[in-house]
């Protein structure tokens, strides 16, 4: 859905996996440009998805690192109706996911920021991706889109990319004191197993917002350390679940020692 901090989670999870020593890619495929103007990146380049499937320039003159080094993102490089509709076009053609394989060698982490909806743009993306994390915000109209969502994941996995998984659920923009928001969180609690949700949930702060404004991640604000706490404990528990899932246990053949 649009408005559930998607973007504001692709940057702020990106910037704190960066800050624990991983190399990371935020690549911007929401047409709306949402990272470019959260990261500030049209001060850098107006350039990005939409000129590499237009084959105007290179993958490197897209790939900006920050001022600091800690990443690098992509932008959508839309700035006309024209651009929108080749990157749409490019998400039926198979095209999209192959400039997604372009720029991502080299990175441990790439998160693609989507656009709202189930077309075709998203459809390509969970194509090339290798992991989808579900945003809940607890609000009464995404139960009723959630299935739909469910479901394209489901098609794809079956039909395009059997290695696609749902990396875990993040509750974010949370009201704990919203008794309705409760209600309904226990609701999509019943319809997805609870294994599937982070423990972490991002509380609902105006400091986001103000990080926002002046498009940088909530951690570089002045009073920002604590408002951003709740990405640093996601970028561990998605560190946590990446160890588990690679740990094995299904069998005994290493159980002998690691020598």
């Amino acid at each position: 859905k649009g408005g559930v901090g998607k973007t504001t989670t692709v940057l702020n999870l990106g910037y704190t996996l960066a800050r624990l020593g991983n190399s990371v890619l935020l690549v911007d495929a929401d047409p709306q440009g949402g990272i470019a103007i959260a990261s500030n990146l049209r001060k850098k380049t107006d350039s990005g998805l939409a000129q590499l499937l237009q084959e105007q320039i290179s993958p490197s003159d897209v790939i900006i690192p920050t001022r600091d080094g800690s990443m690098s993102v992509v932008g959508s490089g839309v700035s006309s109706p024209e651009d929108t509709v080749c990157i749409e076009d490019a998400s039926r053609n198979g095209k999209l996911e192959n400039v997604i394989d372009t720029v991502s060698p080299g990175f441990d982490y790439v998160f693609l920021d989507a656009p709202a909806g189930v077309g075709g743009i998203v459809t390509a993306l969970l194509g090339k991706s290798d992991g989808v994390i579900l945003m809940l915000r607890c609000r009464a109209l995404l139960l009723k889109s959630l299935p739909i969502f469910l479901k394209l994941v489901r098609h794809v996995r079956s039909e395009r990319n059997p290695d696609l998984r749902l990396e875990g659920a993040l509750v974010p923009m949370w009201d704990g004191d919203n008794p309705l928001e409760n209600e309904i969180l226990n609701e999509l609690s019943g319809s997805v197993p609870k294994a599937l949700f982070f423990r972490t949930v991002i509380p609902n702060d105006p400091r986001f917002e103000e990080a926002s404004l002046r498009a940088v991640p909530v951690i570089l604000l002045p009073d920002g350390r604590a408002t951003s706490r709740p990405y640093l404990e996601l970028a561990l528990e998605l560190k946590e679940r990446e160890v588990l899932r690679g740990a094995g246990g299904d069998s005994d053949e290493h159980a002998e020692g690691l020598f």
